[in-house]
């Protein structure tokens, strides 16, 4: 599939940058994964983390680019730290991290690398993986290039971020942010089916969407949950996160955590909605204790 790298579309930017000849999009990465931290991982939800942990590996670069992203050492492109990794040393860290123990593999931001690393789940399917394999990505993402991992991926674990476009512009300069994600989740939903749980408690099949509460976003969140709310119900899972922690490039009103008020306000409007499947984080969670020591 490298020819997808040769004339990049595969997310909603489409650069059209040949990255097989060290020319850089959006994501601003090469035409190979970059690997920066490979780690059993305990802060996702408790269905993903559990008590092994979530087998979790870090890619570099993001076609999406918040200004708030806290992943934003590794996610701006590249940090010099990381590891070029092919199909074949890909798949062999999936199965180191299954040997480990981990309850899965959990991709996160792999989508503008997806040929690659679809082709090394395969592969590490093909000797032996045979625990839950998860994508962690941003929600902003082409149906076409989801299709890649369609009978290879059990578990998408997709952000909403926003339903105002004037948000996604000013945050992440993607005004068509939530009409991409709608059809992005669509095929997730359509890819796993509805929310299946093993007898351990972990999830083997499903959709978790993430949504981040921002400050100042009271309404556009309770945009996105009666979007959620009234499409899927409870054949998914929404995690509704108060986690939020100001990085350095944030200013204005990003520049302050949202308030308890308001995170305390979209708890009680989503279990008004009659959502079971839901995770509400703690309000004195902070970004900064789940960011990984990454190679940066």
């Amino acid at each position: 599939m490298e020819d997808l790298f040769a004339n990049c579309n595969l997310c909603p930017r489409k650069c059209g940058a040949d990255r097989t000849a060290g020319k850089t999009g959006f994501c601003g990465m090469p035409g190979y994964p970059v690997v920066n931290l490979i780690k059993l991982h305990y802060g996702e939800e408790p269905i993903i983390s559990g008590k092994n942990g979530s087998g979790t590996v870090f890619f570099e670069g993001c076609s999406l680019g918040c200004v708030f992203c806290q992943n934003y050492t590794i996610s701006r492109g590249p940090t010099g730290h990381g590891t070029a990794m092919d199909k074949e040393s890909l798949s062999s860290a999936y199965l180191k991290l299954q040997d480990q123990g981990a309850n899965n593999i959990n991709l996160v931001t792999p989508i503008h690398f997806a040929p690659a690393v679809a082709d090394s789940v395969a592969l590490a399917k093909s000797r032996g993986l045979n625990i839950p394999v998860a994508v962690n990505c941003s929600g902003y993402d082409l149906v076409r290039t989801l299709k890649l991992f369609d009978g290879l991926v059990d578990i998408y674990m997709p952000d909403m971020k926003y339903f105002s476009s004037s948000f996604s512009s000013e945050y992440s300069h993607a005004s068509d942010y939530f009409s991409v994600c709608c059809s992005a989740i669509d095929e997730m939903v359509r890819q796993t089916g509805s929310i299946k749980l093993g007898e351990d408690g972990m999830l083997k099949k499903g959709v978790i969407v993430r949504h981040l509460i921002l400050p100042g976003g009271l309404f556009d969140s309770k945009h996105v949950l009666d979007y959620l709310t009234s499409r899927y119900g409870n054949r998914i899972y929404i995690s509704l996160m108060s986690q939020y922690t100001p990085m350095p490039s944030c200013t204005g009103k990003l520049a302050k955590r949202p308030s308890e008020r308001s995170c305390s306000s979209l708890a009680d409007y989503l279990a008004s909605k009659g959502q079971v499947n839901a995770f509400i984080q703690e309000y004195d969670s902070s970004g900064k204790e789940m960011i990984p020591d990454f190679n940066a």
